[in-house]
């Protein structure tokens, strides 16, 4: 058990020195691999979009690890999106308009031009990890080309994304296999729910 501790810290402190370097890499998720950079960061972010083969405007979701960032980034979240975080028994990513008061400077590619931002908090140590060895969201989008379908596991993402990352976590490579990923939600000023992707 110490062993598998210290191989997954080791793999953390890994991926955070490459996204501290301005690099892209592959990580597990809550949901499904993912291609990921600090989403401060305008070369790193870019390229995920050249390595996916994105448009700029089809922007990139960021994950955070506490409410306190959730908070920071969508201040106005009715008490509605919390609850459905807490009970739902899949990932829920949610979009809103940024904060205008926020503290981050994210890149080109975070926010959409109506000031409209995605993001999910996560309860998974190993991206508590990344997000708090950055201090800053996570950009994240999963680990297929654009338009291509979202690989089940880390064997079936694509060479042209794996031979282009600047680190590859070795993370739950043999285990996480999923292809479905969180579900994206909207609410409004009245605090109306709409599901944008089910």
């Amino acid at each position: 058990m110490a062993k598998s501790k210290a191989d997954w810290r080791q793999d953390a402190i890994d991926c955070v020195r490459s996204l501290r370097n301005s690099g892209a890499i592959l990580h597990p998720t809550d949901t499904v691999w993912g291609l990921a950079a600090h989403s401060c960061d305008e070369e790193a972010v870019k390229k995920i979009f050249d390595i996916k083969q994105r448009e700029l405007h089809e922007t990139l979701l960021m994950l955070v690890d506490s409410e306190q960032m959730m908070e920071q980034l969508l201040p106005q979240l009715p008490e509605a999106a919390w609850e459905l975080i807490q009970i739902s028994d899949r990932p829920i990513t949610i979009a809103g308009r940024l904060n205008d008061k926020c503290r981050f400077n994210f890149a080109s590619g975070m926010v959409r031009d109506d000031g409209s931002i995605a993001v999910r908090l996560v309860n998974d140590p190993f991206l508590s990890f990344l997000i708090q060895g950055i201090n800053a969201p996570l950009a994240s989008t999963s680990a297929n080309l654009s338009n291509q379908p979202t690989p089940a596991n880390y064997a079936s993402i694509d060479t042209a994304i794996t031979s282009q990352v600047d680190h590859a976590s070795h993370y739950r490579r043999n285990s996480l296999n999923s292809s479905t990923p969180s579900m994206l939600v909207h609410f409004d000023e009245a605090g109306r729910m709409k599901i944008l992707r089910s």
